[in-house]
């Protein structure tokens, strides 16, 4: 892949999800008294960002000299084989632009060798078992919330930086996103 294909193939799609995500903001507010607010258009949304991670992940390792295909099978791998690389992504938050109050998300914060995030295992759910209930008698589907939804974009938004850095994209085409990136550690 060269600098043309990952801005046509992956920031293009990147700004069509925020975008939606600002669409949505005319209907639910974004802040943290909504993170439990789920719809059909977050389960959307959340479906498409984290295939959307899960690819660009696998694109990241290719690129980072993680050929083998077995290495880079699972989200668990390609999140270890990226945190090896970037070992302070962990700590990286993103800063929500489009709330009237600072929202800060730390998307890969959970992530270790043997466990996704949280906001990752609740995608899964809604993958794979969405008209399931939980422990608590909530069907998986309404774990696509907007909570879920922020963690999962700014994930994607934090993975396409990396891949701008290594192409070596100037920042400012990033700067036209709803988040902000602020390192911490």
């Amino acid at each position: 892949m060269n600098e043309k294909n990952f801005i046509k193939i992956y920031w293009q799609q990147y700004k069509l999800l925020e975008k939606r995500m600002i669409e949505l903001s005319d209907y639910i507010e974004i802040h943290p008294t909504n993170y439990a607010a789920f719809s059909n258009q977050l389960i959307s949304m959340y479906l498409v960002i984290c295939s959307e991670i899960d690819s660009i992940a696998d694109e990241l390792c290719f690129l980072l000299g993680v050929t083998d295909k077995k290495e880079r099978f699972g989200i668990n791998n390609k999140i270890s084989k990226i945190l090896e690389n970037y070992n302070n992504l962990k700590n990286w938050k993103c800063v929500v632009k489009i709330s009237y109050e600072s929202i800060s998300l730390v998307p890969f914060a959970k992530f270790d060798d043997n466990q996704s995030s949280d906001w990752w295992q609740s995608y899964n759910k809604v993958k794979h078992f969405r008209a399931e209930k939980d422990n608590n008698g909530r069907y998986n589907y309404q774990s696509a919330n907007l909570k879920n939804v922020l963690f999962s974009l700014s994930a994607l938004y934090l993975l396409i930086f990396k891949m701008n850095k290594e192409f070596g994209i100037p920042d400012m085409i990033m700067e036209s996103s709803v988040f902000d990136i602020d390192y911490i550690g």
